[in-house]
């Protein structure tokens, strides 16, 4: 009798009797001190039989309770079509769902999420990974808030949580003759899909997914409508590109630009050719990803200022392509140098003068 504490609830709950009379509620705090403060005003109402809420013990909170596992299936539901992440999802949720397994959403706290980061990096995972696992269970959690699965206190506790630190943002990219050595040596069906990456940045899905109505070789664009972040975006085709797809050769049977002759589905993998490709150029520590890389920063390093790379990679925060702000020390000492012109007609001084020095220091304030 007096304050108790449920299994699946992370209140402390009211339960006193007076008589016939009793009351069994939640006192909606976790604090035991105010708690016991509402204790005591319950339990004079009971006795006075004024504004007492009175309960018998089996009746339920009229509050529904959700589980992780109900979350999950809402969740996936919602992702599927929604977002290009889905694939990705669908192999980490189930997996976090039978960590967590019929755990109720409210019980989720700070110490909860550490705990999974803590797990993760005994498993010697990469900060970059835990910190993934982290971003998507604190979208799940404002989903739910959505839904009104979780309260915003819920939210708040698992939204406290901060990414881990040490992840290094990897920017590799070829430079101009590392990028012709691969392209000559790519196989026959390789080598557009390459030219193509290099030449618009654009991700590896989108290049494998990309249809021939989504290419208008005329008004040279590119139009993308499914992309990562969900927001329509179009790509100039150069001369270089225009040359490359010009001469491809289309299939009515297939819509998609690149795609394999034997199944007329496009290709999902290419990893075993283009390492190939990269062992026979003598590229060493190079990702097809690289590629998109390599087309930003060379954007960068000919002067064009960061929205509009923002804009061609698809960037939804600026904050993404502030990365390739710092390139290459040379670009950054080429940058420089065009001060030298100006600086020298400062301080040159002529053969033939005399250099003054003052009879006493200057006085600087």
């Amino acid at each position: 009798m007096g304050l108790i504490r449920k299994p699946n609830s992370r209140f402390w709950w009211i339960n006193i009797k007076v008589g016939t009379k009793r009351i069994f509620e939640s006192t909606k705090t976790e604090n035991k001190k105010k708690a016991q403060e509402i204790l005591s005003i319950r339990h004079s109402e009971l006795l006075t039989g004024q504004n007492s809420r009175i309960l018998e013990p089996q009746e339920k909170e009229k509050t529904n309770i959700y589980t992780f596992k109900d979350l999950c299936a809402s969740y996936l539901d919602w992702c599927k079509g929604r977002q290009a992440s889905y694939k990705i999802k669908k192999y980490v949720i189930p997996k976090l769902q039978e960590r967590f397994k019929n755990m109720t959403l409210n019980e989720f706290n700070y110490r909860t999420i550490e705990n999974l980061q803590s797990d993760y990096i005994k498993a010697n995972y990469k900060p970059a990974y835990i910190n993934k696992i982290t971003a998507i269970v604190k979208h799940m959690f404002n989903k739910a808030l959505d839904w009104e699965m979780v309260t915003e206190e819920d939210l708040k506790r698992v939204r406290k949580v901060k990414q881990l630190k040490g992840e290094s943002k990897r920017l590799r990219y070829l430079s101009d003759e590392e990028a012709e050595r691969l392209i000559s040596n790519c196989e026959p069906y390789l080598k557009p899909i390459v030219i193509t990456a290099l030449n618009t940045g654009m991700r590896k899905s989108e290049i494998f997914n990309l249809t021939w109505d989504r290419v208008d070789i005329n008004n040279r664009i590119i139009l993308l409508d499914k992309t990562k972040n969900g927001e329509r975006r179009e790509i100039p085709v150069n001369n270089t590109l225009y040359e490359t797809l010009s001469g491809m050769v289309r299939n009515i049977h297939c819509p998609y630009v690149f795609y394999n002759p034997k199944t007329l589905k496009p290709y999902d993998n290419v990893k075993r050719s283009f390492a190939t490709a990269l062992r026979k150029s003598h590229i060493l520590d190079f990702h097809f990803h690289d590629l998109r890389h390599t087309f930003a920063s060379r954007l960068v390093m000919a002067g064009i200022d960061l929205t509009t790379v923002k804009e061609l990679l698809g960037h939804k925060d600026i904050k993404m392509t502030l990365r390739y702000s710092h390139l290459s020390q040379a670009h950054v000492k080429n940058a420089v140098s065009v001060l030298d012109k100006k600086c020298d007609s400062c301080v040159t001084v002529g053969y033939d003068e005399e250099i003054v020095k003052p009879e006493k220091p200057y006085n600087i304030w």
